[in-house]
């Protein structure tokens, strides 16, 4: 049937690979989230291993889902020890590659404070985007080119309130796309477009953006906009007038952080927005073998060794047998 069909394809693809090899290569060759070892470990502080393992994680999940486009698009971060210091991805590494050493720190103008491991340059026109809503006050900014995104942010009608998420994530801002290299004047203009409220922007004719405090947040916020932009997408096929769009009361919708109300919670342990949600993938990456040095708020249902890479212990579900690919 289809969905036999669909999942032969989706194995072909994914496992297999197009030629018939594993797009993976195999779990002994899969290159490591946390590849911060020996003098790389030394080199940074505890606090920006961390950001480091979990952005490049992020990247790593976008590449799953494929919201990525090629070597394209970025997801920055701001370094907690240093305000003014961001990391992103070096120019020319696609989203599956990215470990936590390759990242490439640079200053607000996009000038390279640490290279990384990696000899690739940064994009700084493609940084302008994230750098101005880093000036709005958020930490993370995570700009996806999904096909789903890309293609509501080309309708008028926007996002419509055809299902759940597309409720959860409203207020939605709208951000005029002017080019690839905005100058300061856009700049300042999308930051104006981005709600003091919202979490989200659609670009118009552009893509997604999703920024927030946390990279667990931010990402729980672009995976809800995605799938309601999925919904849309597939649904219009129906016709507009078959559709229903919802009208509901904004001072009852949703506010502030996504709604999680825990009534067995053992262990007393807090999550944060989305911290749930991403702990779930960062599991499935690590059964891959990735070994993301996440430090897991409640692994008690977790397999793992008494170390701290980098700042918590990971599930050994699977061992690693190749070495980093990337040069240090």
């Amino acid at each position: 049937g289809i969905n036999a069909e669909y999942g032969k394809q989706w194995y072909q693809r994914r496992v297999r690979g197009p030629t018939g090899g594993s797009e993976f290569k195999g779990l002994a060759n899969i290159r490591q989230v946390n590849d911060l070892n020996g003098s790389l470990r030394d080199k940074y502080s505890k606090s920006e291993r961390e950001m480091r393992c979990k952005l490049a994680a992020l990247y790593r999940l976008t590449s799953h889902f494929e919201w990525d486009h090629i070597i394209y698009s970025h997801i920055t971060a701001r370094l907690p020890d240093n305000e003014n210091h961001y990391l992103i991805n070096p120019y020319g590494m696609q989203y599956s590659e990215i470990t936590a050493s390759s990242l490439i720190k640079v200053d607000k103008d996009g000038k390279i404070i640490d290279p990384g491991s990696t000899v690739l340059p940064v994009n700084k026109a493609g940084f302008k985007l994230n750098s101005a809503l880093h000036e709005t006050g958020q930490n993370i900014v995570y700009h996806t080119h999904s096909h789903a995104g890309t293609a509501i942010s080309a309708m008028k009608c926007g996002l419509l309130n055809l299902c759940q998420e597309a409720i959860i994530v409203r207020p939605v801002s709208y951000g005029t796309y002017q080019g690839f290299v905005p100058n300061r004047a856009e700049q300042v203009q999308i930051k104006k477009d981005l709600n003091e409220d919202s979490h989200v922007m659609i670009l118009e004719n552009h893509g997604l953006v999703s920024v927030g405090r946390t990279i667990e947040e931010t990402f729980l916020w672009m995976a809800q906009l995605t799938k309601a932009c999925e919904i849309q997408w597939r649904v219009l096929r129906c016709g507009r007038d078959n559709l229903t769009d919802r009208t509901f009361d904004e001072n009852k919708a949703f506010e502030g952080d996504l709604p999680v109300e825990l009534e067995c919670n053992p262990n007393g342990v807090e999550y944060g927005t989305g911290e749930l949600e991403f702990e779930s993938y960062m599991r499935m990456l690590d059964n891959q073998g990735a070994n993301t040095g996440y430090p897991y708020k409640n692994a008690e249902h977790i397999q793992r060794p008494d170390t701290d890479i980098p700042s918590g212990s990971v599930p050994t579900y699977c061992t690693w047998n190749g070495g980093s690919t990337v040069r240090h």
